[in-house]
């Protein structure tokens, strides 16, 4: 269950951390009797007054939430009175009866709704925490609510539910709707329709493939990121399979023209760096602070602030989040009907490899040669490579994970000294992602600066390898076969 594979690795991860101490103290009550009517007066008086003081307090935290809320998300007053009434909706905060008709009006403001979803991930309220609520709205058939329910039953794995959801209020046009369709499209590896839902939504997709887009720092929003994801695949139109009238390459019997002409795919080596990012959004999606609380793990014994920054703006804790951490067969388990059945094959492979230390045996510009030092065997990383080479002898960790005939490192390489390799060899070994990530930390409390890793770790992966696949077809860009 999702609960158990994330929640159970937070756990672990917070029970590592010995140096946070609770400091419980003590309140007296101390009663005495008055002796006179004045004091009796005085003390009411002080009492009342105290009173008027923390009433004063909580409306003052009050203001606060609700200044915090149009800073961080970029929320008005109003819509941030509607975020706070979601979120105090799903903490159980508010001890009023659930006002349901307020909550699916402030579910149908996207920009609340988007901005209550991602404060529940970070405050672990999805799935089971979400329940109460979620049942709480059963007669509610507004869009938002349709959007909470489907965003729910995915949560859980229930695809077919949630898009059954979401094709029920598929009329409404909303935008919640629209772009969660969009989404679906987009693991079935269809940019084409992802794309064109996302423009009936109201999201701009005229996109300017000449900008790099980082999905690791991206803000602006679930439709427009998704937008900035298909781009380059719905731009650039795949080669043909096979002649018109030939017979689909899928099996399906029937001819070319009347099968895939038109819905082909891109090669999987193109896509590979397209399912990496998909299995990001996901993570997004589902369990935002995961990564976080993995980097915050790591970089627990490190003063640098350099290397602390550097840690948790890098792929490596997203990465181990994914793979020890469990959340890609989360995400296989969840998309397996909806993805490419190559790409499902290809996720399985890339959770069945290891994380290991290679030794460099040659290094050029885009490639590279490594030994596995702990299975001996040679492999070839393209792409996703340092943009400097490294000299031969080397010794980098990395998580290898394979596209075809060679390999991606999408979470980057960290170089170790040769008396580090057989504890990480070992750490690695158990797959656990507490173990993996203190030895990780290791080399970070061993780091003697922030340059000594830096030209590895922060341009080790080609974000998504989008601008790589967008120079590789730009040839093929407006080829099209008419039926």
């Amino acid at each position: 269950m999702p609960d158990e594979t994330v929640s159970e690795a937070d756990d672990t991860l917070t029970e590592t951390d010995d140096i946070v101490q609770t400091a419980n103290h003590e309140t007296e009550i101390v009663e005495t009797e008055t002796e006179t009517e004045t004091e009796i007066v005085e003390t009411e008086t002080e009492t009342e007054s105290d009173t008027e003081t923390e009433s004063e307090s909580e409306s003052e935290s009050d203001d606060d939430r609700l200044h915090r809320a149009t800073i961080e998300f970029g929320l008005d007053t109003a819509q941030a009175e509607a975020f706070q009434l979601l979120v105090d909706a799903a903490t159980g905060d508010d001890d009023r009866p659930l006002d349901t008709a307020a909550v699916a009006a402030a579910l149908d403001d996207h920009a609340v709704a988007g901005a209550a979803w991602t404060r529940w991930s970070d405050d672990d309220l999805l799935g089971g925490a979400l329940e109460p609520l979620v049942a709480g709205l059963e007669a509610e058939t507004s869009p938002g609510v349709a959007w909470l329910r489907a965003r729910h039953h995915a949560w859980f794995g229930r695809t077919d539910e949630s898009i059954a959801a979401l094709e029920a209020a598929r009329a409404s046009g909303h935008h919640l709707i629209l772009c969660e369709l969009a989404a679906i499209e987009a693991d079935r590896g269809n940019p084409v329709a992802a794309r064109d839902l996302l423009r009936d939504a109201g999201v701009n997709v005229e996109i300017d493939l000449d900008t790099e887009f980082d999905p690791l720092t991206a803000d602006q929003g679930f439709g427009a990121e998704l937008a900035e994801e298909i781009a380059p695949f719905a731009a650039i139109r795949p080669k043909a399979m096979a002649g018109r009238n030939d017979r689909c390459p899928c099996g399906s019997g029937k001819k070319y023209k009347q099968c895939h002409l038109g819905n082909e795919l891109h090669s999987l080596d193109d896509r590979s760096g397209w399912l990496y990012v998909k299995l990001m959004r996901f993570t997004g999606v589902n369990s935002s602070n995961f990564p976080a609380v993995i980097g915050d793990d790591i970089v627990e014994g490190v003063v640098d602030d350099g290397l602390r920054s550097m840690v948790h703006e890098s792929y490596l804790p997203i990465d181990l989040a994914l793979f020890e951490g469990g959340v890609a067969q989360w995400f296989l388990d969840a998309k397996r009907s909806l993805l490419p059945a190559d790409e499902a094959a290809l996720t399985q492979s890339w959770i069945d490899a290891t994380r290991s230390v290679y030794e460099v045996e040659r290094s050029r510009v885009g490639t590279m040669d490594v030994i596995d030092l702990a299975t001996r065997e040679r492999m070839t990383v393209v792409d996703t490579v340092p943009d400097e080479p490294l000299e031969t002898g080397w010794k980098i960790i990395g998580r290898l994970v394979p596209v075809g005939d060679t390999f991606r490192a999408f979470g980057g390489f960290l170089p170790i000294n040769d008396d580090m390799v057989d504890a990480m060899l070992e750490a690695f070994a158990t797959r656990k992602l507490e173990t993996v990530a203190l030895a990780i930390g290791q080399i970070f409390d061993t780091a003697a600066t922030q340059d000594e890793i830096q030209g590895l770790f922060a341009e080790s992966l080609d974000t998504g390898e989008l601008q790589s696949l967008i120079d590789e077809l730009e040839g093929d860009a407006g080829q099209a076969t008419s039926d």
